[in-house]
């Protein structure tokens, strides 16, 4: 009971008035700073982490940190939000008085998150939803809700605003290394000959999200990690290459290594230095899990040069 009463607490607490009538639900896979959460009209739920017999709600009831210092022993899984999660979100939307909804959700491919969106939200006729497949997850899953909010608090109407949110999806393109395999093998998403033949020749996959479908796949891979810094920075410039003269969002993220993450965000600057704004998060809980520790991210959002950024 004191963690349901602590979640509506959350909800309420992290709400600003509302704006336009439109708000966006992600979920906790976000990654976003919780400044964030208080500034746009941005609703998170809790996706739930279990080991063994116990469920956990991310940010909620267990932390990233939580899950770094026990997983070496530790089986964790991850599962789908608890509904009545999902409604006590639906449902505060309502309260407060707002008339839309933007969702985006941790990739479809990933998650069946938007299932359960779409159908509790056929509960709540007093709302106008529209369910995306971000076809992303952690900071480029975070950038998505914060741009899209932004449009909504500066007066771009729902319609328009679900045509650039399509949009957005299909031009924010993130990358992230990952330090070991081991976390991915143990939760199936590939082989143990894959995982051990990785760590034996200290190979670091740097690994993106297709912009068709969101499937995880490998964009680079470095030798050691000590190139895993300047690998990313790359992809990142090559990218910003493809699309002279547009305007764009910078996107970070680190896992457990807040030095690496802080070098990796100037040293990203430096290379593109016109972005519009830059977004730093941490990994959460629920990609901790499969993931891992020490986790490096970078990417690139491209942005409607006709609208306000």
């Amino acid at each position: 009971m004191r963690c349901a009463a602590r979640l509506c607490v959350l909800i309420e607490e992290n709400r600003m008035e509302a704006a336009n009538k439109i708000a966006i639900i992600t979920d906790t896979c976000c990654d976003l700073p919780q400044e964030y959460l208080k500034e746009y009209p941005i609703f998170c739920v809790p996706l739930v982490v279990t080991s063994g017999t116990e469920s956990y709600r991310d940010n909620i009831d267990i932390t990233v940190e939580t899950i770094y210092a026990r997983q070496k022993n530790e089986n964790f899984k991850t599962s789908l939000p608890r509904p009545q999660d999902i409604e006590d979100v639906y449902s505060a939307i309502a309260r407060q008085g707002y008339t839309h909804v933007i969702v985006l959700m941790i990739a479809e491919c990933l998650s069946s998150a938007n299932n359960l969106m779409r159908l509790a939200a056929e509960e709540h006729p007093e709302l106008t939803v529209k369910v995306f497949d971000s076809k992303s997850a952690s900071i480029g899953l975070g950038a998505l809700a914060v741009q899209v909010a932004r449009y909504a608090v500066r007066g771009v109407a729902f319609d328009p605003l679900c045509e650039l949110t399509k949009r957005l999806i299909d031009d924010t393109v993130v990358y992230f290394s990952l330090d070991t395999l081991e976390y991915l093998q143990r939760g199936g998403r590939i082989g143990r000959a894959t995982a051990l033949a990785g760590g034996l020749l200290q190979i670091k996959p740097i690994l993106t999200f297709d912009r068709k479908d969101g499937m995880i796949s490998t964009a680079a891979k470095v030798r050691g990690r000590r190139g895993v810094q300047q690998r990313l920075i790359e992809l990142a410039t090559e990218l910003a290459a493809k699309h002279p003269g547009e305007e764009y969002n910078l996107v970070v993220c680190d896992g457990n290594v807040p030095e690496e993450g802080a070098a990796l965000e100037a040293a990203l600057i430096r290379a593109l230095p016109n972005a519009h704004r830059v977004l730093h998060g941490k990994i959460d809980a629920t990609l901790a899990v499969h993931l891992g520790p020490n986790l490096l991210g970078v990417g690139v959002q491209f942005l409607n040069s006709k609208l306000p950024a």
